[in-house]
């Protein structure tokens, strides 16, 4: 699963969380590619964003980031410096389990923007926290319900095979042949599945 799979309703998040706070607001996935945004980052959607820049860093620390760029290193090593227009920026790592996906950022373009969002540092970041949070289990639940989907269909081969070949010791064996797997994995998913493989 990965932050693309949800990529229209991550926009709208990133819409939502602009349209309240106004500001612009970007979602970023792991490989740093921009996958939603608003405002002046709604025409970057799909470019690759450098790996040198504080985003790449949030990354790979995943520990959330206030970037203010007028005492802000790591701006000076990303290619996009001189015509960067972001005064400063609060961006946060989306997470599946252990596994950081991605980034949450909102930035600002004016001089009034950078006050709000630096005045107010600490309430937006356990905002923009929660917001990936619930970009997180939006992807979670969608996980799942693929993992679902996808037992529920070899639940379902494995009940017509055994029903076609039968469920003694040697048609068990026809079964697992048919299914391409061996039969200490096919009597495992049968109990997996509650599949009744009971001898009549």
């Amino acid at each position: 699963m990965k932050l693309i799979d949800i990529k229209n309703y991550i926009q709208s998040v990133c819409q939502n969380i602009s349209t309240l706070l106004d500001v612009d607001v970007t979602v970023v996935s792991k490989d740093l590619v921009r996958i939603a945004g608003t405002g002046i980052f709604k025409d970057k959607i799909d470019e690759k964003i450098s790996d040198k820049s504080a985003y790449s860093n949030v990354l790979i620390s995943g520990e959330p980031y206030i970037i203010n760029r007028e005492i802000e290193h790591s701006c000076k090593n990303c290619i996009h410096s001189k015509d960067c227009k972001e005064l400063a920026d609060i961006c946060t790592p989306i997470k599946l389990g252990d596994h950081n996906i991605g980034i949450l950022g909102i930035a600002a373009f004016t001089e009034e923007q950078k006050n709000k969002i630096l005045s107010k540092d600490q309430e937006l970041s356990e905002f923009i926290s929660s917001m990936s949070n619930l970009i997180s289990y939006k992807l979670d639940e969608l996980y799942k319900e693929e993992i679902r989907t996808v037992e529920e269909l070899e639940k379902e081969e494995i009940e017509k095979a055994i029903k076609k070949y039968g469920n003694n010791t040697q048609e068990m064996k026809q079964v697992a042949k048919a299914l391409n797997i061996g039969i200490a994995t096919l009597y495992r998913k049968v109990k997996k599945y509650n599949i009744n493989a009971e001898e009549e």
